[in-house]
């Protein structure tokens, strides 16, 4: 489902952001300054994860809102982006996705992905995750956080959208962090932490319930990520962080592998 998008001068990303409530950026929620996570960057006003030399994974809304120029920079340095790919051109928040081609390799530190996807009779067995962004702390920021569910549906919103959430609480992210990472462990950098998922937007309650993050699972992608890179003689790394669960598990969970947790309150692209 690869689909390639040039890249463009406007407005209409950010115009499309600011009605979906997008609000001005902060820091990220209880986050510590750090010279670590080598393989995070700045791209556009968001944040993005180098994956291989040349490519860099961040969420499709961030992904469609870049102009012709736009660099990806990190401690490692920066390169401008040549082409984006978006895994669907569906409208956020349904596989909020994409990844970037950058026309100068960053050989230094990339993130190791994930590959198998974290089901939601899983998440109490996650313990503590990191979060971790490029922007709003300099030069990165990252913090201590918690999944409460994951879910490959959401309908906060009027319709059904494919969403392959990761949804947290605490070290919550703020506008700005869109595209940022979210790692598996309490860890102070992404040299060997695996890459659960990637800032996608920010539920609020009306109840009084604490704002959730969601964050993308790159498992979800695996496929399409390595035909993307394949395609121009890259690949990303890939560890089995997270076990896949057994029969018994499966058949008692059924519906939930395809099911909807209704998220119901706000929802705005970090």
């Amino acid at each position: 489902m690869t689909r390639s998008w040039p890249l463009f001068v406007g407005h209409l990303a950010l115009a499309i952001g600011l009605a979906m409530g997008t609000r001005p950026a902060q820091a990220l929620e209880g986050g510590t300054a750090t010279n670590s996570f080598l393989a995070l960057g700045e791209i556009g006003s968001a944040s993005g994860v180098l994956i291989a030399d040349n490519w860099v994974l961040t969420a499709a809304h961030v992904a469609k809102g870049l102009a012709a120029g736009s660099t990806f920079t990190s401690l490692q340095g920066s390169s401008v982006i040549s082409a984006i790919e978006l895994f669907s051109g569906q409208p956020f928040p349904a596989h909020d996705i994409a990844l970037v081609q950058l026309s100068t390799a960053l050989t230094g530190e990339h993130a190791v992905l994930n590959d198998t996807v974290v089901l939601d009779s899983q998440v109490a067995t996650l313990g503590p995750l990191t979060a971790a962004s490029a922007r709003n702390h300099h030069p990165n920021g990252y913090a201590a956080t918690t999944a409460v569910s994951a879910t490959v549906q959401d309908d906060v919103d009027t319709g059904t959208n494919t969403v392959n959430w990761l949804l947290t609480e605490g070290g919550t992210v703020q506008g700005g962090d869109s595209g940022s990472a979210l790692f598996l462990g309490q860890v102070m950098d992404s040299s060997s932490a695996a890459l659960l998922g990637i800032a996608s937007a920010l539920i609020t309650f009306d109840d009084g319930r604490p704002s959730q993050s969601g964050y993308v699972q790159v498992a979800a992608y695996k496929t399409w990520i390595d035909d993307t890179l394949g395609a121009s003689g890259q690949q990303a790394t890939w560890v089995s962080a997270v076990p896949e669960p057994s029969l018994p598990i499966l058949l008692i969970t059924g519906g939930l592998i395809a099911g909807v947790a209704a998220r119901r309150g706000q929802r705005a692209t970090r």
